[in-house]
């Protein structure tokens, strides 16, 4: 049940030029592309092929993902385009620019998340890792507003029973003489004040509860869902249900705007799709306006050494250091991205292994600077040979912690004991082994008063 839950919480939760682009164009020939092996080709997770399921649902033909299935579009590749479609289930997502299977561009929806900032969320795909602990709002999640089914309601005297953990039995029966079926695995989750549901693991189904004035309404999330993305350049507006307005705009897309494929995507649960239009933005039709956005700070920390892989020894990481850097010439210059984020899955693929990142301080005299850091997924500093930090990412930290473990730099600080001279500040940087998502970090100086970075 840990795992479930797990799985289901981590779904459902400077920039110097941006392209200002004319949305509104129509000069193009809009494609329907019909769910037909012509089409579309199915993948398991495995890599599996699959064949191709098209059945009524909710008033609509639909293409059915199962969970964790991919769709890919056949013979056809996008760099500037307008896709719609219609969707239906827990988490739908879209790849687009795709370069292989394992590098794309990925947006997908987090239905049980209607209303909050993160309902909708963007990650650069590189070397097929899905570090949403390291992509955050407000850049790179968004609001969006859902529908909701209401399917049951039970009396006011039932809220005794919607209590954190293990669902009981006498709700199970409650909600069974109303035609909904929970197995005996189920369990309540109350993750924050606004949001309460039952989940089955053992058929991947949730329904969010909400107490009202005269009864508690069960909702259930998978209704049709109109979508629409228009991605121009470096640009990407998420329309949902209102086609008129975005609801979330990513300004700087972080990967080079090359042409690719266009999949879907069921992460989690089943997942429907009806009526793919595609329509491709011509060159002709793209206007750019520069214009500069303030950039991040000098202070933060952009420019490192890295080492390759290797394999941690918990017990004896200091040695492995000290073995690294003498062994100058494995390291090789990397520089973060506009926003300070170093993602190291855009260089290695490994998450069960290890990198070393380092960087030279110069200090005019011996002081105290603060670091603010923060990290995925674990991470032990040293400065001169003396650890001074030592831990890793916890799913559901302490709240001081910031938001289930994602990554913001003022979420960890420890203190810095410059020399005057030259200090060695190092990462040991490990990636997520568990969930094979995150490995990346992000640092800044408190002041760069009498110090310059190398």
């Amino acid at each position: 049940m840990k795992n479930s839950l797990c799985n289901l919480l981590i779904l459902l939760m400077g920039i110097p030029m941006v392209s200002c682009v004319q949305e509104d164009k129509k000069t193009s020939t809009v494609q329907d592309f019909a769910f037909t092996e012509n089409n579309w080709d199915i993948e398991n997770t495995e890599g599996s092929t699959d064949t191709i399921k098209i059945m009524e649902h909710q008033g609509r033909q639909a293409l059915l993902l199962e969970p964790n299935q991919k769709a890919y579009l056949k013979g056809h590749t996008f760099r500037n385009f307008q896709l719609e479609f219609h969707c239906n289930g827990q988490v739908p997502g879209l790849g687009f620019r795709i370069q292989d299977k394992k590098n794309y561009e990925y947006l997908y929806l987090r239905m049980m998340m209607s209303g909050k900032k993160d309902a909708l969320q963007y990650i650069p795909i590189y070397n097929g890792s899905l570090p949403w602990q390291l992509y955050n709002y407000p850049k790179y999640e968004g609001n969006a507003v859902f529908p909701r089914k209401e399917v049951a309601t039970l009396p006011l005297s039932m809220e005794e029973e919607l209590i954190q953990g293990k669902a009981g039995k006498t709700l199970l029966k409650a909600l069974e003489e109303k035609g909904i079926l929970f197995s005996e695995e189920s369990f309540i989750d109350l993750p924050n004040e606004t949001m309460s549901y039952i989940y089955d693991p053992q058929r991947n189904e949730a329904l969010l509860f909400e107490k009202r004035k005269d009864a508690i309404a069960f909702l259930d999330i998978r209704t049709w869902i109109r979508t629409k993305i228009v991605v121009i350049e470096d640009k990407m507006s998420v329309y949902v249900g209102d086609m008129d307005t975005p609801t979330f705009v990513v300004a700087s897309l972080k990967r080079d705007s090359k042409e690719g494929g266009i999949s879907l995507f069921s992460t989690f649960g089943q997942v429907y799709f009806s009526d793919v239009s595609i329509r491709e933005i011509e060159a002709s039709d793209v206007s750019r306006q520069q214009h500069t956005e303030k950039g991040i700070p000098s202070n933060y920390l952009t420019k490192w050494q890295m080492s390759e892989m290797f394999v941690k020894d918990t017990l004896n990481v200091m040695a492995q250091v000290d073995s690294l850097l003498k062994s100058g010439d494995s390291f090789k210059t990397v520089k973060a991205d506009t926003d300070g984020l170093l993602n190291i899955s855009r260089f290695y693929d490994d998450m069960d292994k290890t990198v070393m990142l380092r960087c030279t301080l110069l200090s005019d005299s011996d002081q105290e600077v603060a670091l603010n850091f923060d990290y995925a997924d674990h991470l032990v500093i040293v400065l001169n040979s003396k650890v001074l930090f030592d831990a890793g990412m916890n799913f559901r930290p302490p709240p001081e912690k910031g938001t289930e473990g994602r990554v913001f730099v003022d979420d960890e600080q420890t203190v810095l004991n410059l020399r005057k001279g030259p200090n060695e500040l190092t990462f040991v940087l490990s990636g997520d082994n568990r969930q094979k998502y995150n490995w990346g970090c992000i640092a800044k100086l408190a002041h760069l008063d009498g110090i310059s970075l190398e």
